[in-house]
């Protein structure tokens, strides 16, 4: 998903989509936010756990970039979420932290149109970047996998610390 380019570290997933689809933001599953709408639902290819039991593995594992066959610039996403009569956007499907630098933009764009932005995340993210990500973010759901620091070596490859880090954030 990141490669160097030009002595650079950049994401290779920028722009491409594995897909988008309307959803209900029920869906996502918030509740409180915007209950009864439309949501704008998408994601790209890669995700920093691994988890054994992801229904999503096809596409958050993608290995070959011909899965990511949609191509949208933020602007694109924005005004396609707005004529869909879509109140928000989603960045689901895999892990948003992952494209942190399209999801921005595409959170900016679908603010200047008065969207909202939601991200579906596992929360493994790094104080810095997680900074960064969540200003930009209206609502989020943050899926707690499980209770024992175990089960998240063991099924995720991850660290349960780090997910009960984030929240605890207010």
């Amino acid at each position: 998903m990141r490669a160097v380019k030009d002595d650079r570290l950049v994401l290779t997933t920028y722009g491409r989509s594995s897909g988008f689809c309307i959803d209900p933001v029920e869906k996502k599953p918030l509740n409180h936010f915007l209950p009864g709408t439309p949501t704008l639902s998408f994601g790209t290819a890669g995700c920093n756990l691994t988890c054994k039991f992801c229904q999503n593995w096809s596409i958050s594992k993608a290995r070959e970039f011909d899965k990511l066959a949609d191509r949208a610039k933020p602007e694109m996403i924005a005004l396609a979420a707005e004529r869909s009569g879509c109140r928000s956007v989603a960045f689901t499907y895999n892990d948003p932290v992952i494209f942190l630098e399209y999801a921005v933009d595409v959170a900016q764009a679908c603010h200047e149109r008065g969207i909202k932005t939601v991200a579906v995340t596992a929360g493994y993210i790094s104080p810095e970047p997680r900074k960064e990500f969540f200003q930009h973010m209206d609502a989020a759901n943050v899926d707690l996998k499980a209770f024992t620091q175990d089960f998240y070596q063991r099924l995720c490859t991850g660290k349960l610390d780090a997910i009960l880090d984030i929240l605890r954030l207010r």
